[in-house]
């Protein structure tokens, strides 16, 4: 099968190489001529949880659409490049082929609008990844994949997805990706957005607190916005059962903080600063219209109060803005809600 990553940062550079090492036929899709120049020329290189890698690919320019056909399109570019990125590409599908969205957030609706719910494959991604550079990125954490239908179907095709996924992770599929991804989008929206506001790694705001105090209300009013969209959500591995949440003992927040702390704890990377606070601190656009942003809407939709969630979007929005530093400060203003 012939595949196409159109976007190789964190995401799909660590899938890209180990694909590629698993001897399937994979080409990257680059923004720029630079990016193309570079990954063709020297490679691109991986380290981490899966050792040091390398593979050389064939790369094209978005600018330039190769006259070929692709079997699977994986979409792993930041959302707000997602949709472009995808309309691009989808002229290189072929018409019993699937556009994969590799994002950490739940995107399937959006890209099934342009490639058509019954070829639009979502995917919950369980394994953290930092870029270092154009052609560098290290795996951070392992984890594993679940791969679903846009339209809860179950075609042939799905399982060759999970196959060839299953090159780089354990992969399973599900009829529901939507309650997968959003077991993920929980614990992506504590941890990112805690670190963004207050510029600090994980393993410093998991010793603090007033951020752990955070984590649960997070989790919480995204548990609520869950159970007004009637969405049943799943253990996230096997340490964070966010059900409990809903119980409303106050002191269940040591559980689920545990659960993060052996999460991380899993890996020697627990230093490294999640993605929204990398973000930041390149002065570029985060994901958090996708993190706690959603809470938020869905919120604001189903008739849930998020208070939480709505000030961190309204604090890393100003953070983007330079309106706001990024500073452990921030914390103190969640005193009042927490």
């Amino acid at each position: 099968m012939k595949i196409l990553i159109s976007g190789a940062g964190a995401i799909g550079g660590c899938v890209g190489v180990l694909l590629k090492n698993a001897g399937l036929d994979v080409r990257i899709m680059c923004h720029s001529e630079k990016t193309k120049s570079i990954i063709e020329e020297k490679g691109f290189y991986l380290h981490g949880a899966k050792g040091e890698r390398h593979a050389d690919f064939v790369c094209y320019l978005d600018s330039a659409v190769p006259d070929e056909k692709f079997d699977i399109i994986m979409i792993a570019t930041k959302y707000l490049a997602m949709k472009e990125a995808a309309e691009k590409t989808i002229g290189l599908l072929k018409d019993d082929g699937v556009m994969i969205g590799m994002q950490n957030g739940i995107c399937s609706d959006e890209l099934a609008e342009i490639a058509g719910r019954s070829r639009t494959v979502g995917c919950m991604i369980g394994f953290g990844a930092t870029r270092n550079d154009v052609n560098d990125v290290t795996m951070t954490s392992l984890g594993e994949f679940y791969v679903g239908m846009a339209d809860n179907s179950h075609p042939p095709i799905l399982d060759k997805v999970r196959d060839i996924l299953g090159k780089v992770l354990p992969t399973k599929t599900t009829d529901n990706i939507t309650a997968r991804q959003y077991s993920k989008l929980i614990i992506n929206s504590c941890i990112n957005a805690v670190a963004a506001i207050s510029g600090q790694t994980l393993g410093v705001i998991l010793d603090d607190g007033r951020a752990r105090s955070l984590f649960l209300k997070i989790a919480r009013e995204g548990m609520y916005v869950a159970k007004a969209m009637g969405l049943k959500v799943p253990k996230y591995g096997a340490l964070l059962d966010y059900n409990l949440l809903m119980l409303g003992d106050n002191k269940i927040y040591n559980s689920l903080c545990k659960g993060v702390v052996l999460l991380v704890g899993k890996s020697k990377y627990s230093s490294v600063k999640p993605s929204t606070l990398q973000s930041l601190e390149r002065g570029e656009k985060t994901e958090i219209d996708i993190f706690n942003g959603y809470f938020s809407r869905m919120g604001k939709k189903y008739n849930v109060k998020t208070p939480v969630n709505d000030l961190l979007y309204t604090m890393i929005k100003q953070i983007e803005s330079g309106e706001r530093p990024i500073t452990p400060d921030n914390l103190e203003e969640f005193r009042g809600l927490i």
